[in-house]
């Protein structure tokens, strides 16, 4: 499994990290197209990607990106690499550029991924890692419910 960092997604990489998206976040923020996923994309200021590789496939994705003058992240992982510690290493490859880090996690168990499966939380993930849950701080959405998580060094 290959660790590899870059600042700009190639074509082949970008359709990897959308297509994981789709298959591990929930359904109802699924990336249609790859002109929303660079749509979405291009909304990040400062991006930084951390890809997780594994016979030239993604299997995981970390961005951290600046939003109102803050580090904020996302992840992903590929439901078959998770558990393994690899989430735990992206977010320390994190750390070590950032003292304080900011993301959105899904609460509840509501929501269904592509293949109907209902998608689990990582909250307890983050707990775990010593992020602090800012339960009154939502994500302003009307189709999912997200919770602020952060965590300083």
């Amino acid at each position: 499994m290959e660790f590899k960092e870059v600042s700009k997604l190639s074509p082949f990489y970008k359709e990897q990290v959308r297509l994981l998206w789709n298959r591990e976040y929930p359904h109802v923020i699924e990336q249609k197209s790859i002109e929303d996923f660079n749509q979405y994309l291009e909304s990040l200021k400062n991006k930084n990607h951390l890809l997780v590789i594994e016979n030239n496939r993604v299997l995981g994705w970390c961005c951290d990106f600046i939003r109102e003058d803050e580090c904020w992240f996302a992840m992903i992982l590929d439901k078959e690499i998770q558990g393994k510690g690899i989430g735990r290493r992206l977010i320390e490859k994190l750390k070590k550029r950032h003292k304080k880090l900011n993301g959105w996690v899904v609460i509840g168990e509501s929501y269904l991924k592509e293949n109907k499966e209902t998608y689990k939380s990582p909250i307890g993930f983050y707990k775990k890692l010593g992020f602090t849950v800012f339960e009154k701080e939502k994500l302003d959405s009307s189709i999912l419910n997200a919770v602020k998580i952060q965590l300083k060094s």
